[in-house]
């Protein structure tokens, strides 16, 4: 049997091993978002679409049943696509005409995306319910576009009167990239602070104590709580093209959907 001495070693080893590995993943996306916000000093440009579909931002979800006493329907993402048709834009006085980069993403905005996946009526809750009921689900494509007249960030190399776009987003993406450094920089605070409140509290004399068992349970709580927390952060800090969409519907929600009057 390993004696309290190799134990408490052993929690306190796996506990700055995760704290430096979950600091480190962090310090990897904000070196990308760094990047980013680099290549955009230069060749973000703002404009107003002209073409008919500029872009197109697509998620393919499989939809299930839901489980429960309440009917509904739940919806898992699977496949995330951009595709950038391409076509010409406005760009203060002068015209550009866009086509896309390799591996070109399509930002869109969260409440955007939320509005496209909603539930639109009855119809549509009864037309996906019934494929859902299956032992394989039913498939749908939650499906939002930028059309002419829509207001579109461009980040690409520009070659005179063309662009090739490795973003297009219709909302400023510096603020998304701003905001996900912050998020970040608190992730890897908590998680250094939080793990090196515990070192000290576990070797706090006398070793064993009370007070030092408190601190192997604050290591302990870390390695189970920062893991999961990191984990959560890295899938909701998801650049725009592949966040999750996800969500379900719930029957009453679809019948006061389609009961709701048109607006306008």
């Amino acid at each position: 049997m390993l004696s309290h001495e190799l134990m408490g070693m052993a929690l306190l080893a796996l506990a700055w091993i995760t704290a430096i590995m979950i600091a480190l993943d962090a310090l990897i996306d904000a070196r990308a978002m760094l990047r980013r916000l680099g290549e955009w000093k230069s060749t973000l440009l703002q404009g107003t679409v002209v073409a008919g579909e500029l872009a197109v931002h697509e998620v393919e979800q499989r939809v299930k049943q839901l489980d429960g006493d309440e009917p509904g329907l739940v919806f898992f993402d699977r496949k995330h696509l951009s595709t950038v048709a391409g076509g010409a834009v406005s760009v203060g006085s002068e015209q550009l005409e866009v086509t896309g980069a390799k591996d070109a993403e399509v930002w869109i905005d969260a409440d955007t995306r939320a509005a496209a996946a909603a539930c639109s009526s009855q119809a549509a809750y009864d037309g996906l319910s019934t494929g859902a009921q299956g032992a394989g689900g039913a498939l749908r494509t939650v499906r939002t576009s930028l059309k002419a007249g829509a207001q579109v960030w461009l980040a690409g190399p520009k070659n005179g009167a063309k662009l090739e776009a490795k973003v297009i987003a219709n909302f400023d993406p510096r603020a998304w990239a701003r905001g996900r450094l912050l998020s970040i920089a608190g992730v890897i605070a908590l998680d250094l602070a939080w793990v090196s409140a515990g070192t000290v509290v576990a070797l706090w004399p006398p070793v064993f104590g009370v007070v030092s068992i408190v601190g192997a349970l604050v290591l302990l709580g870390h390695f189970l709580g920062m893991t999961a927390l990191a984990m959560t952060f890295r899938e909701k800090s998801r650049t725009p093209a592949v966040a999750f969409v996800r969500g379900a519907w719930h029957r009453n929600t679809a019948d006061a959907t389609a009961m709701a009057p048109e607006r306008g």
